[in-house]
């Protein structure tokens, strides 16, 4: 009797199915559609699905909506990356971080230190580029947005004059207003990934033509000039200022290179 009672136990659990790992991938089928990824979610229409594992599906407003953060962002925050929303408003729904809607319109930043506004009816976001997480990581500062009024333009720095509003696409980056005018300098990828956090911060000097940003600045009577990075050099020569910028990337940190590269393949700028 106790074989017996084995012998039906073991064939049981042969035939139990094998328990479903809700973090790997998977296919669904909705209405002879398919979706195949991750965490998976289906309307009554549709189904979708997340291409990372790190990406969130939802049923928002009656639609299935994904959202994959960009491979870089991942890379910077690791386990700490926050959880994305979604927003919906007028059948109109978008799912990532930091969302802002308007009547007809919703839109979400890629990352948590990116940033959206609404001005007139419209909806502006503005993420960091790539290497501003390679060289921060986890502790990429928040974005921020600037209006006077008639125009709204996100990033770092911003400064605002009754001709516009400019900022700085990096938190190493630097604005200038003279005469009215304003200049905005960002330093390249390659020496952000060559110098990273000791970077030092570029300077500015004030032209006929407004100012000028950069390092090593070199003045030739009305005219300024500057180089691009903390290893160039600026000369006078008959009364013009040439500078030159040995090439960054062959100093540059192998890791933040690399993210450069993530998002090359996200078809993102560095």
């Amino acid at each position: 009797m106790f074989a017996s009672l084995i012998t039906v136990l073991a064939l049981t659990l042969a035939s139990a199915p094998p328990s479903q790992d809700p973090t790997a991938p998977a296919c669904r089928s909705v209405n002879s559609q398919v979706s195949c990824g991750y965490g998976c979610k289906s309307d009554s229409n549709r189904v979708r699905c997340a291409q990372t594992p790190q990406g969130r599906c939802q049923v928002v407003d009656g639609q299935a909506v994904c959202f994959d953060p960009p491979a870089y962002v991942v890379k910077a925050y690791g386990a700490a990356l926050p959880e994305p929303e979604c927003k919906a408003i007028d059948g109109v729904v978008a799912c990532g971080y930091n969302c802002v809607t308007q009547p007809g319109r919703a839109k979400c930043a890629k990352s948590p230190a990116g940033v959206c506004r609404a001005r007139g009816g419209e909806v502006e976001c503005f993420d960091p580029p790539a290497v501003v997480f390679a060289v921060y990581g986890k502790d990429t500062p928040k974005a921020d947005c600037r209006t006077n009024g008639s125009e709204l333009t996100c990033g770092y720095g911003c400064l605002s004059v009754p001709e516009g509003v400019r900022c700085n696409k990096t938190p190493m980056g630097v604005c200038k207003v003279a005469s009215g005018r304003i200049a905005c300098f960002d330093p390249s990828p390659a020496a952000m990934c060559a110098w990273k956090r000791t970077l030092p911060a570029p300077e500015c000097r004030n032209t006929e033509s407004g100012p000028v940003c950069g390092y090593a600045c070199t003045t030739a009577f009305t005219k300024s000039a500057c180089a691009a990075t903390p290893a160039g050099l600026c000369k006078v020569f008959d009364s013009e200022v040439f500078c030159f910028d040995p090439p960054a990337e062959q100093q540059g940190d192998a890791a933040c290179l690399s993210v450069l590269g993530m998002a090359t393949l996200d078809g993102v700028g560095p």
